[in-house]
């Protein structure tokens, strides 16, 4: 397939699913606006990839998605970046608890935890989403064309990502990310 089908795949798959696309936007940007609105924090997690889409949506928040429209920074951190904590524990305990451990420690009631994990299943994930729900901090998940997923019952939302193309549903959480961040900076600057 060329780059020309793929592009129009794409654009078919996020035509095809735009009402859906919307009210996640709507829905997620909520939970994320009322926990921020209330001094809470966001926390981001995913391996490989996804790991890069929590590093970089939790810069967005932190910084500014648009530079031109200046305000407070969002707290938002990704569990992914420090690499003095990641390597100790894993090298000692293993890679299952390394988003949890942090969520124990950083996490506080109300804040919400945003995970990224294109098959849905990748068991630090479902750990981390699992110690959230623990502790009443709020999930969400960003994931790929999947149904019975483990952690549905923990997770206050999930964002399925119209593809089983990896490439695709990556490039659709950045998507969703940006729109998502977009509408929490308006709301936020609103309250100020």
């Amino acid at each position: 397939m060329n780059i020309e089908k793929r592009l129009q795949e794409r654009s078919n798959l996020i035509s095809k699913n735009k009402e859906m696309i919307i009210k996640a936007v709507d829905e997620i940007s909520n939970i994320i606006s009322d926990s921020i609105l209330n001094g809470k924090k966001i926390l981001f997690c995913g391996n490989g990839g996804s790991a890069a889409e929590s590093q970089h949506m939790a810069a967005e928040y932190c910084a500014t998605l648009n530079h031109k429209n200046f305000r407070p920074g969002i707290p938002a951190i990704s569990l992914t970046v420090d690499t003095s904590f990641i390597t100790a524990w894993t090298n000692d305990f293993g890679y299952l608890d390394v988003f949890s451990r942090q969520i124990e420690v950083l996490g506080n009631a109300d804040d919400v935890l945003i995970c990224y994990s294109t098959s849905g299943t990748s068991k630090n994930i479902v750990k981390a989403i699992t110690t959230a729900k623990s502790m009443n901090i709020k999930a969400i998940l960003f994931t790929g064309n999947n149904n019975n997923l483990e952690i549905e019952k923990n997770c206050d939302y999930i964002f399925h990502a119209p593809s089983s193309s990896t490439a695709f549903i990556q490039e659709m959480h950045t998507i969703m990310g940006h729109e998502i961040c977009l509408k929490v900076e308006n709301e936020f600057i609103k309250s100020l």
